[in-house]
């Protein structure tokens, strides 16, 4: 059995971010790879570690009211 890779693993989380918010919130694929760029740089300088099992349910809330907000 082959030991899970976690840059792989980040990287599918990260694709179907990106697919949800096409899929759900109607955003072009540009607009959803921006959000989730944002996302990536916020958590960069709160620190936040990218592996931790919520990382990605805080990434649709802070996405979500960002675009609220806007």
């Amino acid at each position: 059995m082959r030991k899970p890779d976690p840059e792989r693993i980040y990287q599918a989380r990260r694709a179907a971010n990106v697919r949800r918010l096409v899929l759900t919130h109607r955003l072009d694929d540009l607009d959803a790879e921006q959000w989730v760029a944002a996302w990536e740089r916020e958590t960069a300088s709160r620190g936040l570690v990218r592996d931790a099992d919520t990382f990605w349910e805080e990434g649709q809330v802070w996405i979500a009211k960002g675009r609220r907000m806007k």
